[in-house]
């Protein structure tokens, strides 16, 4: 682990951003903190002035656009859940969430994809024994990212918590 606070970046660096950094740096809804989100902001900016390179997956895509639609309709079931109880039923194919669908893929486009390259998981060459072990006391994709971050030599970057824990 790296404290990006003092970590400075240089050319040969290869990072691997966890969703939660993509979050915050690029979901407004969370209504993340401002200090958190400054705080990803100076290290992105930071890693891109140093010439390093920044990898994304397709998992990490999926994860930003399911958590990002999952936080909207959240935040209009807390609003009116009379009408939006069930996500797939009441927002899924709905004109809001077509839209919203729009908004996160001109955010991906426009800014996530910009600033990293996409990696190929490689998922046939990982053990899927580390992956499967002690599920009921980490995240799969927490493993899969750490195994992908070690096996290609990258820095995983992360504000989760699960992984202060291991």
């Amino acid at each position: 682990m790296i404290d990006i606070d003092q970590y400075q970046p240089n050319p040969s660096d290869s990072f691997l951003f966890d969703n939660n950094i993509w979050m915050y740096l690029y979901c407004p809804l969370g209504n993340y903190g401002q200090h958190i989100i400054k705080k990803y902001d100076r290290f992105l900016k930071k890693t891109i002035s140093s010439g390093s390179r920044i990898y994304i997956t397709s998992l990490t895509l999926s994860e930003f656009i399911n958590a990002y639609s999952r936080l909207e309709f959240n935040l209009k079931k807390r609003l009116d859940s009379s009408t939006y109880q069930d996500y797939k039923k009441d927002f899924k194919g709905t004109q809001e969430y077509k839209d919203l669908i729009d908004d996160i893929v001109n955010n991906i486009k426009g800014h996530i994809l910009k600033v990293s390259s996409r990696i190929s998981d490689s998922f046939e060459t990982i053990d899927s024994e580390v992956l499967l072990n002690d599920l009921n006391e980490s995240d799969f994709n927490d493993k899969y990212y750490a195994v992908l971050s070690y096996l290609r030599n990258m820095i995983l970057v992360t504000d989760d918590a699960d992984f202060i824990n291991e």
